[in-house]
């Protein structure tokens, strides 16, 4: 028979199997450090780390929260007010015209029923001219350049904290995610910080 030999002594084949058990296991852990680290080495590099982002809430927050749209509010205010102060006028005149009526007065009915009329007349052009003015101010608010700079900010946060993929929240698809991940709040900030440039 060709081939291994062995001896027919039981004592000396389990010697010399008692020799080769620590070799084998060496061996075994030496394939297996090197097998466990090529796979962590190559698992490493394919891992991919996701993040949430809720556009919608993004995009609340960060109207609500911008310079751009505080100002439009205070402009709102101020026109708001300028309005006010006219409808004011107006009701001034009504109750003058009133007591012009109640005290036969019909010249002063007659002068105030004009001046009532130009004020009705001025107060509905403000009141249109300022709609207008408050609207292209909002239209300029929401441009594309919004969306750039949505893009922009997304970017530079995930980057920024080491994602590979970022999904939105806000749409069907995703079923659950640990709130961890969520980095609206941090694209609100960066958003806030481009737009204050």
């Amino acid at each position: 028979m060709k081939g291994r030999q062995t001896s027919s002594d039981p004592a000396e084949n389990n010697a010399v199997r008692r020799a080769r058990a620590p070799l084998r296991t060496v061996v075994f852990a030496a394939l297996m450090v090197i097998f466990t680290g090529a796979a962590a080495h190559v698992s490493a590099e394919q891992l991919t780390t996701v993040a949430v982002v809720d556009i919608d809430r993004v995009y609340n927050s960060f109207y609500r929260d911008s310079r751009a749209v505080r100002e439009l509010e205070r402009t709102r205010e101020e026109y708001q007010e300028e309005i006010n102060v006219q409808v004011a006028e107006l009701e001034t005149l009504r109750d003058r015209r009133t007591r012009a009526e109640n005290l036969n007065n019909q010249s002063r009915v007659e002068s105030l029923t004009e001046e009532i009329r130009q004020l009705q007349q001025f107060l509905e052009d403000l009141t249109q001219r300022r709609r207008q003015q408050l609207q292209q101010q909002q239209e300029n608010i929401i441009t594309d350049d919004f969306l750039a700079q949505l893009q922009e900010a997304i970017t530079f946060v995930a980057e920024s904290e080491g994602y590979t993929v970022v999904m939105r929240s806000d749409q069907d698809g995703l079923q659950w995610w640990s709130p961890e991940v969520d980095i609206s709040d941090a694209v609100v900030q960066r958003l806030i910080q481009i737009v204050d440039r």
